[in-house]
This record gives structure tokens, sequence and C-alpha cells, in this order.
């Protein structure tokens, strides 16, 4: 049986995942990142990407807008803006926020910060992509 380690997802809003797996690939700052049970002690800043873990040999992908991870004591905590389950990704409420990005950046109104609206974007398109690779 492979070894396994605590991972917890936490967002402003609520703890989203708190179980044990047996790998972990999250979106790091320059890459993807891969980590096994035994890991040594780690922070680093987390892209907006893809989350895969396999517990029970079963894969789980969540959704990240970024944010950080550390890793001690055997556990991996990641510390995100946002997260969720790829599978439970309400498709049209992300096609629509793609859409109004889109739109704050080809007519930006007055005071509309546009990196606001790129970042609003890239959150976007990462959900739909991942949705769509992850369908039910």
């Amino acid at each position: 049986m492979a070894k396994k380690f605590k991972v917890e997802i936490v967002t402003p809003e609520k703890l989203v995942f708190s179980e044990e797996v047996e790998s972990l690939v999250v979106p790091a700052e320059r890459g993807y990142l891969g980590v096994l049970a035994g890991h040594a002690p780690l922070l680093c800043a987390l892209q907006p990407g893809e989350i895969k873990m396999i517990r029970d040999g079963a894969e789980s992908w969540y959704t990240t807008s970024g944010g950080f991870m550390e890793i001690a004591g055997g556990k991996a905590s990641l510390l995100t803006d946002s997260a969720e389950p790829a599978a439970e990704i309400d498709v049209a409420r992300a096609q629509e926020a793609v859409q109004r990005a889109k739109e704050r950046l080809a007519a930006p109104a007055k005071g509309v910060d546009r990196e606001r609206a790129k970042a609003s974007l890239d959150r976007a398109q990462n959900r739909l992509r991942s949705a769509s690779k992850r369908k039910k």
C-alpha cells in the first residue's frame, strides 16, 4: 500500500478538501510540482491551474486561481484564493465570466482595472479548460 499524507485546501470562505492522499500535483510558480509522502518542507506560490490528487488509486481534480502551498510535518496545506472540484464547475457561469472579462478588456470603461480584468479572464478560462477535460 502506498504511503499517504494529509492535504488540506483552504479558501477564505471554507475548507474545500481535507483528506489523506497518495500523491499531489499542483500548479507551482515555475511549473507543476509533484508531492509524495515524506516530501521535504517547502513553501511555494501557486498559479491558476489544476490540482491533481490520487487517493485510494482514484484521481481527483480541483481548479485553483492561485495562492500558496506549505509542506511541513507530513501535511500539505494549500491556501488558495478559490478552489473547486473540476467536476462541479458551472460551465455556463464560467462562460459568462469569460465574456464579461473580454468585454471589459475590449472596451474598458473609465476606472476599469485592466490587470484585474485580465486576471478574471485567466481564472474563468482556467475553469472552462478544467471543466471540459474533467466532465462527470
